[in-house]
């Protein structure tokens, strides 16, 4: 027997979803609802992020360049807003505390012969052009560029203390500035600085950094500190709120899918990493995708399971592999993750500017209700997933076929919580294509690693209520009953 909720319980759902979590025990009604602004990240954030196009050699030059390229290729229109600087901006950090802009490769940032630097100019010129900003940092004293890019020629430079360009320490500093006096809109929070640089690790062995004992071990929950990295993100998260009180910035976690973070990190932020770097592999892209897929009831409006941004238009996903590539965006849209490129978007070929501003597809992943994708059915290397979308009876479904031969699949209607025995519209969201009206299910044939998505109309089996799996996004995970961590994610080799 199915259980469904009515309209009014739903909507008590939709409220409890954003509720503040402020309560000791989580479980023990407050007597009042209370909504967490979610203005920046109603739905998942678009955008670009320079880091797996130019990892610490990034410069202004490309970044204005990136952000012509999205303007005038109609991409910004299509929603992508979000231009975002990744590791490698620091010079290093003044007996102020304040940290100094490597104006050698950011021009703009130089204030005349004051010695001072700003982000402001880029900040402005890109918020002329339409377009949000984001910045990079670390939650720990240093970055992860220092301790796994050591040849880079953009690292801080100075005295131990003067490379520490983290939060650690300078939180509410460094949070002012970054959104109060730079301008920015977005912050991305890294976690290397809280677990890569112990007493053995070879550089701060040699003198070039403090030792900083490990606060979590990456794939080794139990040998991790996991409160003290939740309770550094909710730091951060709570004075990012009380500088940005209208609730218009945001901030994404980078904790990789570690320290038990699929409990926490929708409290504090409204995205967190799910899984380690992706790289631009279908192996890859498989590993990040299933760190997520299965986390729906963790995901909805404001805040987002982040598989890392897209590797489309690199490897394995570029101009040549064009079915992998209308994959990975399928999956990514199906499953409500941030939609962020990863690539020299200002050399971008037609056929990759062509799938990434699919504006059907792009609607599926900003649909209002913030669902995420559920697995309906899964064999023979196919899996089938189904979001619930914000108009009655609407769903968007991605039929993904993994494997390397040809597939052939039923979809049927009660796997969509559509009535038995009517008939749908549906929507090759690809193809751009209305297909026959279909009675009781669709058939479909999917190619090699290929990904076939629909909208399919019909009529709801819960008439005007819910079915809970049909509403993750309105769901409050307060406790999940997980009493022994493990490892969220499986260590990806390729």
């Amino acid at each position: 027997m199915f259980r469904y909720l009515k309209l009014p319980i739903v909507l008590l759902a939709a409220l409890s979803s954003a509720t503040a979590f402020a309560q000791a025990d989580e479980l023990q009604p407050s007597g009042a609802f209370s909504i967490r602004a979610n203005k920046a990240a109603a739905t998942p954030p678009m955008g670009w992020n320079p880091w797996n196009a130019f990892r610490t050699e990034v410069d202004e030059g490309k970044i204005m360049a990136s952000a012509a390229k999205i303007k005038d290729s109609g991409l910004a229109a299509a929603g992508y807003r979000y231009i975002n600087l990744d590791d490698g901006w620091w010079l290093k950090r003044g007996a102020d505390g304040r940290i100094a802009i490597r104006t050698s490769i950011f021009p703009s940032a130089a204030i005349g012969n004051s010695g001072q630097t700003s982000f402001r100019p880029l900040t402005d010129r890109l918020h002329a052009m339409g377009f949000k900003a984001g910045l990079y940092t670390d939650s720990g004293k240093n970055s992860c560029s220092q301790r796994h890019d050591p040849h880079s020629p953009n690292l801080p430079e100075g005295t131990v203390l003067e490379r520490e360009i983290g939060l650690d320490g300078y939180e509410r500093q460094d949070l002012r500035v970054f959104f109060q006096e730079w301008g920015f809109d977005y912050v991305k929070v890294d976690a290397c600085g809280l677990t890569d640089f112990a007493g053995e690790n070879a550089a701060v062995v040699a003198g070039q950094y403090e030792e900083f004992k490990p606060e979590f071990t990456r794939y080794q929950p139990e040998q991790s500190n996991l409160s003290a990295v939740e309770t550094r993100y909710a730091r951060i998260g709570r004075i990012l709120q009380e500088l940005k009180p209208e609730g218009d910035a945001v901030l994404a976690i980078c904790v990789w899918g570690e320290a038990d973070s699929r409990r926490w990190a929708g409290k504090h932020g409204n995205l967190w990493r799910t899984s380690a770097d992706i790289e631009p592999k279908w192996e890859s892209m498989l590993h990040n995708f299933d760190s997520a897929s299965t986390r729906e009831m963790y995901a909805g409006p404001g805040r987002w399971n982040d598989p890392d941004m897209m590797a489309i238009g690199l490897g394995e996903f570029d101009g040549k592999h064009l079915v992998q590539a209308r994959t990975h965006f399928s999956l990514w849209s199906i499953l409500s993750a941030p939609l962020l490129m990863g690539f020299d978007v200002s050399r971008a070929p037609q056929a990759i500017l062509d799938i990434l501003g699919n504006e059907e597809v792009i609607a599926i992943n900003q649909d209002a209700a913030g669902n995420q994708g559920t697995i309906v059915h899964e064999a023979g290397g196919v899996q089938v997933l189904v979001k619930t979308l914000a108009a009655s009876g609407e769903r968007a479904v991605a039929v993904f076929n993994r494997g390397t031969g040809k597939a052939e699949v039923a979809v049927t209607w009660p796997q969509l919580k559509l009535k038995p025995g009517t008939t749908a519209k549906v929507r090759d969201l690809w193809a751009h294509d209305d297909l026959a009206q279909a009675r009781d299910g669709l058939q479909v044939s999917v190619g090699p690693r290929e990904t076939r998505l629909f909208k399919i109309t019909g009529e709801a089996l819960a008439g005007s209520g819910y079915f809970l799996t049909e509403m993750p996004g309105r769901i409050n995970v307060a406790v999940d009953g997980v009493t022994r961590v493990n490892p969220d994610v499986a260590k990806y080799s390729g």
